[in-house]
């Protein structure tokens, strides 16, 4: 009986080791990829304005005709040092996925091998979760920002579009999600839409605090498809909605202010738009216009 208890002893110390490691695991990681993924957005940031305030003037006399050549071969090099930063910052949230994976098995292995586990290895189980989900929602900001993939452009009907993202989010159920009462059709890449929807219906959600509702209302105006995502949410600041949508911008405790930049760089490479309006303590509303070809 003493070897027993023992033996169940020692194997729940080995458990809460496991645990403890994990969540050392999870939370450091965490904070790797926050740090290398601001690092490397700063980088190309400058590497842009240098650029561009490396750029020739087109008005300035040519004294040498060698001299066009060289400027733009230093641009051409900084180009492509800004895309070698985009393809590290895509490999680096790759490599991310591996360790995530290897967290996540080892929590639900625990549990399989802990059904009736005290409340602090369950409250443990928990945290790692949490810090697993913080992680994956990390590395998809970082890949949506820094992919460069060509558009596949497709019509698609928007009310599919917005049911298959939701159906992917973990939306609370206190929060009732709206859908356009007629459907339309958008014209667009229609994974980097989801990408963008995913991230506005995921931020509304977020700025309700209790009972809410996300309303999204869409129209066809002269050759433009017009998207309303809606929310009665907390609201933003005024002094804040001109920054929203710059890349690492974010008032989030656990954000990584890419979310928002990458809804705005698909948008733009769609050849469409999307602004914000708000009325602190009242709600949100941003406006996706979309050419209809």
């Amino acid at each position: 009986m003493q070897s027993r208890r023992n033996k169940n002893s020692d194997a729940q110390d080995d458990a809460a080791r496991l645990v403890r490691n994990a969540q050392d695991d999870a939370a450091r990681l965490v904070r790797n990829a926050q740090d290398d993924a601001a690092r490397l957005v700063r980088n190309a940031q400058d590497d842009a304005a240098r650029l561009v305030r490396n750029a020739p003037d087109e008005n300035e006399h040519e004294q040498d005709d060698e001299a066009p050549v060289q400027l733009n071969g230093k641009a051409a090099l900084k180009k492509d040092k800004i895309y070698t930063i985009g393809e590290m910052s895509a490999r680096l949230a790759h490599d991310l996925q591996n360790p995530l994976t290897i967290i996540k098995n080892t929590v639900d292995l625990l549990r399989l091998n802990q059904p009736n586990a005290d409340e602090k290895i369950i409250e443990g189980h928990e945290r790692i979760d949490r810090a697993a989900s913080r992680m994956s929602q990390i590395i998809r900001e970082v890949l949506d920002y820094v992919r460069t993939s060509d558009l596949m452009m497709e019509k698609t009907s928007l009310t599919d579009l917005l049911k298959n993202v939701s159906s992917g989010l973990d939306i609370p159920s206190r929060i009732k999600i709206i859908f356009p009462v007629e459907d339309v059709d958008v014209y667009g890449d229609v994974k980097q839409l989801e990408t963008v929807f995913s991230n506005l219906i995921l931020n509304a959600s977020q700025a309700i605090s209790g009972n809410g509702r996300i309303m999204i209302q869409a129209a066809e105006i002269d050759d433009e498809t017009v998207i309303d995502i809606i929310d009665n949410g907390h609201g933003i600041e005024k002094e804040t909605i001109p920054k929203i949508f710059e890349p690492l911008f974010t008032t989030k405790q656990h954000g990584t202010g890419l979310g928002l930049a990458s809804c705005k760089s698909i948008i733009e490479a769609h050849g469409g738009t999307i602004e914000c309006s708000s009325i602190l303590n009242k709600g949100t509303v941003f406006t996706v216009r979309l050419p209809k070809s």
